[in-house]
């Protein structure tokens, strides 16, 4: 027995007691169509042999005048098409059904797929059935976004409900989560396209892929086109998204700076953070980027076509701007809100270009004088109150100076041939030197197995020298050890003469005749035999450090002065790293850092001044970067750990012993902390034997205190005797702050990441050892419950070696020994 009844837009014809959840959902929400009636046929359990006919009479009973559009619940998908052309026949009347399997969308919107071009077909008696559409209702751009398309080996374009997905391939798992996510919530919109690009924890998407899918695109779609950069892009450095575009299709592009929720007729757009997750709600939604007219011209600030202004903002009094105040004004602008006066300012293009920030709403202040300055810091505080509690949660008052500085005469690379070095002679021609000069403080050697140091004009020809901070005219440096502290004897090392820092008074000596090259001290210098799981007991007496110990590091918080620690190969087997004291960790526990830029600014003030402008120029560029009074001092942290400067730093907190380079790695890893995320596969190198790969197989866990630095993309000619393979979930990428001589592909996970071993694959015939290890969360479950996680890690991680190809990323000589090492190990 079949019963009906109407809900919503739909008649639902229902043979068990009760309509059905999915059927129910789908006749509240599908849209009324002006030209047929809906039916749904719920079938959602066994049927009898008559149902066909019951529900013809049934629907001759409803005296229905127009054609039927079919949707069937809970059957097969072949039985729309089979249903539709059997009713069409027996009533006479054209007959909408689903060629394929029907997906419901956001909104009410009913999409059909199929391997073989699904869609709504209708059926009409004695007639061969028609395509009419891929959705219902039909935007006008439907045709354009129908098949599933192989752009290339790594690329597929995917139809969705609201639009089309350029996407990776080759991660099924992670294209399956965001597509179900992408298929519920966005709306399909009846006169936008929106053209997805990338996908959230995959492999940057290519521009060339791009390209091809532009040009395979009909006529209506590129006019309905919209792209939204939904996950990593392969961009030029320092380009936007939307004028990488434009430049690349030649053409004049349009980009929702956000993915579209809600209904179609008034969607909100939200941006997309690194995990797929909604982020804020733009008050730009749509822009329009023109391509730059010759090679390397400047490009057109992009134009914002559509946005959206809250109440909140005041009465519009000119295009995009509202009156907040009597003297000022509040402008909408791509990254967020610009508060000013209300006349703009002559760098007003500047502030408008400035990029938007996926997880940050930039209210920009105007600040050309003190006194306006503070008015206008006054006025962004009220409107931030006064936003949604979402937008508020994410809101970041920034001075237009820092946003976006413009210092002419320095290029956005740095001094001198587009590269910063910290050299002494850069130093030199930045600064003066101290009007008092004062004695060098020199490293003590920290001693590190390894094979015989190389000699001291090998290392002079591969390592630069590197200036240190000087000490104030007026006041004595300490005697210098290893790291700066009372009462300790300064020590020369060897070949050291009266000149080796470069300039008087300068306190960092970074490189000495034992550290520089490819065999240099590292967990991969020496074998493992002998040393257990227990090894490096917490009463160790093996000392890495030399100079006093600093209780609570009170030492360095009065010392002027910074000397890095350098390393020497010494006859000591590398041993797994031991549990550190909060005074000796590299990530302080808790926000304050108050102390640490403190002596920061004490120590390194010569670099601080010499890179200013270099690092302002990278975090105008960045602005996700450029959050808070200290974003300066972290980011000029963070170039000088990948300079040769840091080349010691990691060394020195694997001693687990406190000590001036603390406080440089806490602000080192608030700057990395701020850096793009990296999650997939990141590579290293290591030269262990088989028997530390077996005495690593048994320790299951690795907890490297030092910042663990790996590659994005397989190296091409890492030494060592073992391939190391780690599953990335909170990696960050550094290639903001690499300098010309750097390396872009480099990968920082901070002090304090552990890492499980999945797999030890030990050398065989025509095949290389590998250590296959998986990031830990912060907050994992025991070992048991993380058996899912390692299965999944290992097995992408399989899947990706057997998929890998190329000849990998050449990494510089003077750069690979931080690359050749096991997490874990000293």
């Amino acid at each position: 027995m079949i019963t009906r009844h109407t809900v919503g837009n739909a008649l639902v014809l229902h043979a068990s007691e009760r309509i059905s959840t999915e059927a129910r959902t789908v006749a509240l929400s599908v849209d009324r169509d002006p030209d047929n009636d809906i039916v749904i046929l719920d079938l959602q359990h066994e049927l009898p042999f008559d149902i066909w006919d019951t529900v013809a009479t049934e629907l001759r009973r409803q005296r229905l005048r127009r054609g039927i559009r079919l949707v069937v619940c809970g059957a097969r998908p072949e039985t729309g098409a089979l249903a539709g052309q059997w009713l069409s026949d027996r009533l006479g009347r054209p007959v909408i059904a689903p060629f394929g399997r029907m997906i419901p969308g956001a909104a009410g919107l009913l999409f059909v797929h199929a391997a073989d071009l699904g869609g709504w077909v209708c059926y009409r008696r004695g007639h061969t059935p028609v395509w009419q559409s891929k959705r219902y209702p039909v935007p006008a751009w439907d045709g354009a976004a129908v098949d599933h398309l192989t752009i290339s080996s790594t690329c597929a374009a995917e139809p969705l409900p609201g639009g089309v997905w350029l996407r990776e391939s080759r991660d099924e798992a992670a294209v399956a989560v965001h597509g179900s996510h992408l298929t519920s919530t966005m709306p399909c919109l009846p006169d936008a396209m929106p053209v997805l690009v990338g996908c959230p924890g995959t492999a940057p998407l290519r521009l060339d892929d791009i390209a091809r899918f532009w040009r395979g695109l009909a006529p209506e779609g590129r006019e309905h086109a919209r792209f939204v950069q939904y996950g990593p892009v392969a961009l030029p450095d320092g380009e936007q998204f939307g004028q990488a575009l434009a430049d690349l299709l030649r053409s004049p592009v349009r980009v929702f700076t956000g993915v579209p929720s809600g209904r179609p007729d008034g969607p909100a757009m939200f941006t997309v953070d690194a995990d797929g997750r909604p982020g804020w709600q733009v008050f730009a939604e749509e822009l329009a980027y023109r391509p730059r007219e010759t090679l390397g011209a400047k490009a057109v600030t992009p134009r914002i076509l559509r946005h959206r202004a809250p109440p909140e903002l005041g009465e519009p009094v000119g295009p995009r701007v509202y009156q907040y105040a009597h003297d000022a004004v509040v402008e909408v602008i791509p990254s967020g809100l610009w508060l000013r006066a209300p006349e703009p300012p002559r760098h007003a293009d500047r502030i408008r270009a400035v990029p938007m920030d996926p997880n940050r709403v930039r209210l920009v202040v105007d600040d050309p004088a003190p006194a306006a300055a503070d008015r206008h810091r006054e006025l962004a505080g009220d409107l931030a109150a006064r936003l949604d509690p979402a937008t508020r949660r994410r809101a970041a008052v920034q001075p237009s100076s820092l946003v976006a500085p413009g210092r002419p005469g320095l290029s956005a690379r740095g001094i001198e041939a587009g590269t910063y070095r910290h050299t002494t002679g850069h130093a030199a021609g930045l600064l003066p030197a101290p009007s008092v000069p004062a004695p060098v403080p020199e490293p003590v050697p920290v001693a590190v197995a390894g094979p015989p140091a190389p000699s001291t004009g090998e290392v002079a020809a591969t390592v630069p020298a590197v200036a240190g901070p000087a000490a104030p005219p007026d006041t004595p440096l300490p005697g210098g050890t290893g790291l700066p502290g009372p009462g300790a004897e300064a020590t020369r090392p060897h070949g050291a003469g009266p000149d080796a820092a470069g300039l008087p008074g300068a306190g960092l000596s970074v490189v000495g005749s034992e550290v520089a090259g490819p065999h240099a001290a590292g967990p991969h210098a020496a074998g493992l035999d002998g040393i257990g799981p227990d090894a490096n007991p917490p009463d160790a007496a093996a000392r890495d450090v030399a100079g006093p110990v600093l209780d609570g590091g009170a030492g360095w918080a009065t010392s002027p002065t910074m000397t890095l620690p350098v390393h020497r190969p010494a006859p000591a087997p590398v041993r797994f790293q031991r549990t550190p004291g909060d005074d000796a960790r590299g990530v302080r526990p808790g926000p304050d850092l108050d102390e640490e830029r403190a002596w920061f600014r004490r120590a390194f003030r010569r670099e601080i001044a010499a890179v200013s402008a270099d690092v302002a120029d990278v975090l105008a560029a960045h602005p996700a970067l450029a959050g808070g009074a200290d974003a300066v001092e972290y980011a000029t942290a963070v170039r000088l750990y990948l300079s040769a400067a840091g080349d010691g730093l990691d060394q020195a907190l694997r001693s687990a012993e406190p000590g001036g380079h603390v406080p440089f790695a806490r602000c080192v890893s608030a700057g990395v902390r701020r850096l793009p995320v990296h999650r997939g596969v990141a590579y290293a190198g290591a030269g262990l034997t088989t028997a530390d790969l077996r005495r690593i197989a048994q320790r299951r866990v690795l907890t490297d205190w030092g910042f663990t630095n790996a590659l994005a993309e397989p190296p091409a000619d890492l030494p060592g005797t073992v391939e190391v393979l780690i599953w990335s979930a909170t990696a960050r990428r550094t290639a903001a702050f690499e300098t010309g001589d750097g390396v872009p592909a480099r990968v920082l996970f901070l002090p304090g990441t552990a890492f499980t071993v999945l797999q030890v694959q030990e050398p065989e015939a025509g095949a290389p050892a590998r250590l296959l290890l998986r990031e830990l969360a912060v907050e994992e479950p025991p070992v048991d419950g993380r058996v899912r996680f390692d299965a999944l890690a290992l097995a992408a991680l399989r899947q990706h070696l057997v998929r890998r190809t190329g000849p990998g990323t050449p990494v510089p000589a003077a750069a690979a020994r931080r690359f050749t090492g096991v997490p874990g190990l000293r």
